[in-house]
């Protein structure tokens, strides 16, 4: 399931802000899911590692009267992940995308980090589609 492999994602993400040289932790992580969503889950990653930083710029450009170095870091690994999949994913609804990304946050970050995403979420798809 696609969740899990964004799950997998997000979680080494996550790790690697602590402790980057974690190799093999991806591998560990994509054990448990089949073979289509391993391939996902790898293309997805090569997805936030080629845009990170053009990610987090727009998280921070978005977050309008917050600095970057202050929010949640699970927010900022959610976001750069949904703003990834919305890039190279095309054929993924964006309505899933936005779900998917808001229910890592509500699993792993604070409560009032659903609506937060969502709204950045909301608002990246909404300039991108008119711009």
């Amino acid at each position: 399931m696609r969740s899990q492999a964004r799950e997998a994602v997000f979680k080494l993400i996550f790790s690697q802000l602590f402790n980057p040289n974690d190799e093999g932790l991806f591998t560990v992580l994509c054990k448990e899911l089949n073979e289509n969503d391993s391939k996902f889950a790898k293309d997805l990653l090569e997805a936030v590692k080629c845009g990170e930083e053009k990610y987090l710029s727009e998280v921070e450009r978005l977050a309008i009267g917050y600095k970057l170095n202050r929010l949640h870091l699970a927010d900022k690994c959610a976001l750069v992940i949904g703003m990834a999949e919305l890039n190279r994913f095309k054929e993924t609804p964006v309505a899933v995308v936005i779900n998917e990304t808001v229910n890592l946050v509500a699993k792993y970050s604070t409560e009032n980090s659903t609506d937060f995403v969502n709204g950045i979420l909301a608002e990246y798809v909404r300039e991108n589609k008119n711009g």
